[in-house]
């Protein structure tokens, strides 16, 4: 049982080191974005100086404030910004925004699906304005994920599959090797002479009730004579019936609780394990959970 805990316990470590890499590179991907704008859109600046945004734009930006009720956004696609970016995939999502800085200022920029540089302040001595101007980068997230480094984060995911496969293989190839075997909710492990219900926890048996359930557990068809049993358990008894069937009396209880097992005696020549038929109501499983 704590091995199995352990392999689930090292499978989820590995995929959540593989999520928390997966989300790093992704954060790592929208840093490296921000500055490639951020460093684009000063080189511009340093190219052309006051008019890094052109008159024309200014003046369609001033007209479309005063005919428009709401908050005006101009998204401008610029050839030296695009020029400037290091990273080639930015060059076909990237444009430019500004705002003049008056009393109408709205202070802040949309940032829908988009990462934004940092907001440069531009006096244009031509039009005598204030610009705040920000670069951009049309990104969904899909995008941006797929910019990101995850090789760490591919490598544990894959880890942790393999992780997962092998302890699984293991296990199974263990059980049968050691020959575990479940029949009506119940199992032996011959390498911990030990039987355990549906969620191997350990079933206590007294001594005598676990040879008699090893006998039965072992023998085909799981079935075994009162003579063959009263020889194995009491050979030195002439006559061991009334000790048998106060052995089978407290057994049957805890079988019926800890399984879906029950002790049937056939024509009083032999008992047998056999699974119960399902029925609405079973009243002796909450009197015997305690027993398991």
């Amino acid at each position: 049982m704590n091995r199995r805990i352990l392999s689930v316990g090292v499978f989820m470590v590995l995929m959540l080191s593989s999520l928390l890499a997966g989300r790093q590179g992704y954060c790592g991907a929208k840093e490296a974005i921000t500055a490639d704008l951020n460093q684009a859109l000063l080189r511009m600046f340093e190219e052309r100086q006051e008019d890094i945004v052109t008159q024309d734009s200014i003046r369609a930006y001033k007209r479309l404030r005063q005919v428009s009720d709401g908050e005006v956004w101009l998204a401008i696609a610029d050839r030296k910004l695009c020029r400037n970016l290091k990273n080639r995939k930015l060059k076909d999502n990237a444009f430019l925004s500004f705002h003049i800085v008056d009393e109408a200022y709205p202070g802040k920029f949309p940032e829908a699906d988009v990462i934004s540089s940092d907001t440069l302040i531009v006096n244009n001595e031509a039009t005598g304005t204030t610009l705040a101007v920000k670069s951009y980068a049309r990104l969904s997230a899909i995008g941006i994920f797929r910019m990101s480094d995850q090789r760490w984060s591919f490598l544990l995911a894959f880890a942790a599959l393999l992780w997962a496969a092998g302890t699984a293989f293991l296990f199974r190839k263990k059980e049968t090797l050691t020959g575990t075997v479940s029949y009506g909710g119940l199992s032996y492990s011959p390498e911990d002479k030990c039987f355990y219900d549906a969620s191997h926890a350990f079933v206590h048996f007294t001594p005598m009730q676990y040879r008699l359930m090893l006998m039965l557990w072992q023998a085909p068809s799981h079935s075994v004579s009162k003579e063959e049993i009263c020889a194995l358990l009491w050979p030195k008894k002439a006559d061991a019936n009334d000790t048998l069937y106060t052995l089978v009396k407290r057994l049957k209880p805890i079988l019926e609780a800890c399984s879906e097992l029950q002790l049937v005696a056939h024509k009083g020549r032999s008992y047998a394990l056999e699974i119960r038929p399902k029925t609405s109501c079973q009243p002796n499983v909450r009197k015997m959970s305690a027993t398991c």
